[in-house]
C-alpha cells in the first residue's frame, strides 16, 4: 500500500491519473485498488496481474481482504494496468464486482489501461491512449514502474576498498543510539567509510539490526528503550510488546522521511560490503520497504539476502511475510 495522498478524480480517464498518482509511478503487468473511504481514496494497493482463472480468484480475494482492512472503507475503484486487452481482463472486472456485491462495498469505478487506449470495463468502447487526461507531473508519478528504483546502486571500486580496511571500534564504547540518528541525516551518495563500515558491522549482529529499525521507525528516546530491550533479550529477559509490535507493523504510523534515508544508506552500503554483511542490509531493506508498504521492492531485497545468506533467519521470516501478502497494520489507518 502507498503512503497516505488524497484522490480527488472526476471521471475514468482523472480517476486513472489520480489512481497512478497515488501510486507515484505508473505500473506494468499490474491490478490496483483503491479503497474509499465515503468520496476519498487515500491509498492504493498494487499487486501482480493474473489471467489464469485459480490465480485470479485469490487475487481477487486477497484484494478484497486488504481492502476491507482499510479503516471506514465504503467502496474501491481498480484500475488494471495491461499490456493485452480489455477483454481478456473483463473476468477479472466481473469478479471484483461479484466480490464487492457479497461483501457490501461500492465499485466506485473499474477501468483499465493498454498499450493503445483505456476506458471502463462494460462502458463501452475503448479510448485512444493519447485521450487520457494529463497525468499528474513527476512531482507525484517518477518515471518507470513498480521495480524501479530497487536495483542496488552500482558499486564505487575506491568506497567498496576504503570500508573494507576500515578499522571497527569496540562496539561497547560506541553510542549506537547517536549513531543510529546520525544515519538518518547521511548524504548516501558521500558516506564516510569509517562510519560506514561501522554501521554494516553494526547491523551484521541481529539485536543491533532489529534496534536500528525500532528507532528508525519512531525515534531516539524510544530507539534507547528498543536498544536496551534487545541486550536485555540477550540475557533471557522477553522483548516487551511495544517495542516487538514496532517489527511487527502493530505500532502507530512511522515517519516516512525517517524510513526511506534510512533505506537510502543501506541499500548503498549493501552495495558495498562482503556477503555476510550485505545480507544483513539487504534484510533492513526488506524491512525497511516492507513498512512502507512496497512489498515489491521489499520481495527483491529479500530475495537478494536469501541467496547472500540463505541460513539467515530474519531473511526467511520476511519472505513469509511478503508471500502471504501480509502488510504492517499502519498501511490501514488514516
Amino acid at each position: 500500500m502507498t503512503e497516505k495522498k488524497v484522490l480527488k478524480a472526476e471521471g475514468v480517464g482523472e480517476l486513472i491519473g489520480g489512481v497512478t498518482a497515488l501510486l507515484g509511478f505508473m505500473p506494468a503487468h499490474s491490478l490496483v485498488i483503491a479503497p474509499f473511504v465515503g468520496h476519498r481514496a487515500l491509498s492504493a494497493l498494487r499487486m501482480d496481474l493474473h489471467t489464469d482463472p485459480e490465480a485470479r480468484a485469490a487475487m481477487v480475494a486477497t484484494a478484497m481482504g486488504v481492502t476491507c482492512r482499510v479503516n471506514g472503507v465504503t467502496g474501491f475503484a481498480a484500475i488494471v494496468y495491461t499490456d493485452g486487452t480489455e477483454a481478456e481482463h473483463q473476468p477479472l472486472a466481473s469478479d471484483l464486482m461479484l466480490a464487492a456485491e457479497f461483501i457490501g462495498l461500492e465499485v466506485v469505478e473499474l477501468a483499465y489501461v493498454t498499450p493503445t487506449g483505456w476506458g471502463g470495463f462494460f462502458e463501452g468502447s475503448e479510448r485512444p491512449l493519447d485521450s487520457l487526461p494529463a497525468l499528474p507531473g513527476p512531482d507525484l508519478i517518477k518515471d518507470g514502474d513498480q521495480s524501479t528504483g530497487a536495483s542496488l546502486p552500482v558499486v564505487d571500486e575506491s568506497l567498496r576498498m576504503k570500508i573494507l580496511a576500515a578499522s571497527l571500534p569496540d562496539v561497547t564504547t560506541v553510542d549506537l543510539n547517536a549513531l543510529f540518528e546520525e544515519v538518518l541525516t547521511w548524504d548516501p551518495q558521500a558516506l564516510e567509510a569509517p562510519k560506514a563500515a561501522l554501521l554494516a558491522g553494526v547491523i551484521s549482529l541481529p539485536m543491533f539490526r532489529d534496534a536500528a529499525l525500532v528507532q528508525w521507525a519512531t525515534n531516539a528516546a524510544f530507539g534507547k528503550e528498543g536498544l536496551a530491550a534487545q541486550r536485555a533479550f540477550a540475557d533471557g529477559t522477553p522483548v516487551p510488546d511495544h517495542i516487538g509490535d514496532v517489527l511487527l507493523g502493530k505500532a502507530p504510523r512511522p515517519q516516512i522521511g525517517r524510513l526511506k534515508a534510512a533505506l537510502a544508506v543501506c541499500r548503498v552500503l549493501a552495495a558495498h560490503t562482503p556477503a555476510a554483511d550485505r545480507a544483513a542490509l539487504l534484510t533492513a531493506c526488506t524491512w525497511l520497504s516492507w513498512a512502507m508498504g512496497n512489498s515489491t521492492h521489499a520481495t527483491f531485497y529479500v530475495d537478494l539476502a536469501q541467496k547472500a545468506d540463505p541460513s539467515l533467519s530474519m531473511a526467511h521470516l520476511l519472505a513469509e511475510v511478503l508471500n502471504v501478502g501480509m502488510l504492517p497494520d499502519w498501511v490501514f489507518t488514516a
